[in-house]
């Protein structure tokens, strides 16, 4: 469902604000009218979406750098913020895409969101499905799809970033990443744990778009510092690990659209809290991914 908030515009992405969160109970109550609407199309500012499935609850202010602030699993808070942001042809900085345009929101149902933005010379959607699992079973999932659009008779020079700013547990510290690549060299997954809490995104991978260029583990805010600069920023290559402490992640890729085509990214975020002897081969998994970083700056 769509709701509107004007007091969170700027302030919902800043790091120990609550106030976003606290209207989680608010905004749930009203869920139920939204079951009623088989499809919704609105354009405004400052506009809140709630996506909730099964044991999940999500959030996203899709008219700030906000982004999807809220991931809720079994009544756990476990995201501060993930966004996007873009720099295009000969562009000195980089820009979050909510300022490429007012947002057209489309929610077929009480777990999806299709997210536009258009200026008429390119275009950026982003499509959220959230999934949830059984209640107490931990599990969560969001797949997004992402299309980045060129409309003018020219090629379009296009670097697109996503940033992440997970809080698992709901705290800002005790986190580890580690980012990996794919047999092609290119970023495309990452690894975040905290205690028993485990999360993991995928990037799909294809001939079209095998993966990210460029990709960064740091601490907060070193990441969102470089982005909203107003300088160009490449990302280090970092791939970690990097922790314990107050850790984000994020990944660039680089393209030239040709006149009237598209590039897409399709991803795959999965939240899991295991049993302990799950844990235990899970942060098995996180070694051998630092070991197999290491390996790849070696070689």
């Amino acid at each position: 469902m769509i709701l509107r908030n004007f007091d969170t515009r700027n302030r919902c992405f800043m790091k120990g604000f609550t106030g976003c969160k606290t209207r989680s109970v608010f905004s749930i109550s009203l869920l139920a009218s939204a079951l009623a609407f088989n499809a919704f199309v609105f354009q405004s500012q400052a506009v809140i979406i709630n996506l909730t499935h099964n044991n999940s609850f999500a959030q996203i202010n899709v008219d700030s750098q906000a982004g999807m602030f809220n991931w809720t699993v079994d009544g756990q808070q476990q995201l501060n913020q993930q966004w996007f942001w873009y720099r295009v042809a000969n562009n000195l900085e980089e820009f979050s895409i909510d300022t490429i345009s007012p947002p057209s929101i489309t929610t077929p149902d009480a777990r999806t969101l299709y997210t536009r933005y258009n200026n008429g010379a390119y275009g950026v959607e982003v499509d959220y499905v959230l999934t949830g699992f059984s209640p107490g079973s931990g599990h969560s999932q969001i797949s997004e799809s992402i299309t980045i659009t060129n409309a003018t008779a020219s090629p379009l020079a296009f670097h697109f970033f996503q940033y992440s700013d997970f809080e698992m547990a709901g705290t800002a510290g005790g986190d580890n990443v580690a980012l990996g690549k794919n047999n092609q060299g290119l970023w495309n997954e990452a690894l975040q744990t905290e205690g028993n809490i485990v999360l993991s995104e995928i990037v799909s991978q294809s001939s079209t778009v095998p993966g990210a260029n460029h990709a960064e583990a740091n601490f907060y805010p070193n990441t969102l510092t470089a982005l909203n600069d107003g300088a160009v920023t490449t990302l280090n290559d970092n791939g970690g690990p990097v922790g314990p402490g107050d850790v984000t992640w994020a990944f660039e890729w680089d393209f030239t659209l040709d006149p009237g085509s598209s590039f897409g990214i399709s991803k795959l975020k999965d939240i899991q809290i295991p049993e302990p002897s799950a844990l235990a081969l899970i942060s098995l998994g996180l070694g051998a991914l630092a070991l197999r970083r290491r390996g790849q700056r070696v070689g």
